[in-house]
């Protein structure tokens, strides 16, 4: 239970994008500059945030806004991303269109890879309420949040 925890946790830190560093590079250790070295090569505009658990950066990469979470060892625990809802995986730009008909979509949707899975996070709504989508690649959509106008 305490791992669930600790990743939905990690999940929900990855996803809030923070406009500040709260940690220079010369706070993060050698674990995590070498992996994530490896991993974005072509990052730009870096920023780092230590947590007591984490390590965060925010980052550009071919255009977009990316950020990344990392553990004390340098493993890359998960990655997000804000994509167009046009770059949508077309099983669910379908399974949004036939289950919320009527419902007006963001223009822009959250995309994390966590553990090997891919996710979309996306908000629709419509006169009467505004729900919050997590969405799996193959079309299978859940709600998070539902909020009543």
């Amino acid at each position: 239970m305490k791992k669930l925890q600790t990743i939905l946790a990690a999940a929900a830190l990855l996803v809030a994008t923070s406009a500040f560093a709260a940690n220079g590079p010369e706070k993060i250790n050698a674990a995590v500059k070498k992996a994530f070295a490896q991993q974005f090569s072509a990052a730009s505009s870096v920023n780092w945030e230590k947590t007591d658990n984490f390590y965060f950066a925010y980052f550009r990469l071919n255009d977009k806004d990316v950020s990344a979470a990392y553990n004390e060892n340098g493993e890359l625990i998960g990655a997000s991303k804000i994509i167009n809802t046009e770059e949508l995986p077309l099983a669910v730009t379908m399974a949004i269109a036939e289950k919320y008909n009527g419902y007006a979509t963001a223009k822009t949707a959250t995309e994390i890879n966590y553990d090997g899975y891919t996710s979309y996070y996306i908000t629709v709504e419509n006169a009467k309420q505004t729900l919050k989508l997590k969405c799996a690649v193959n079309g299978d959509i859940s709600v998070g949040n539902k909020t009543k106008k």
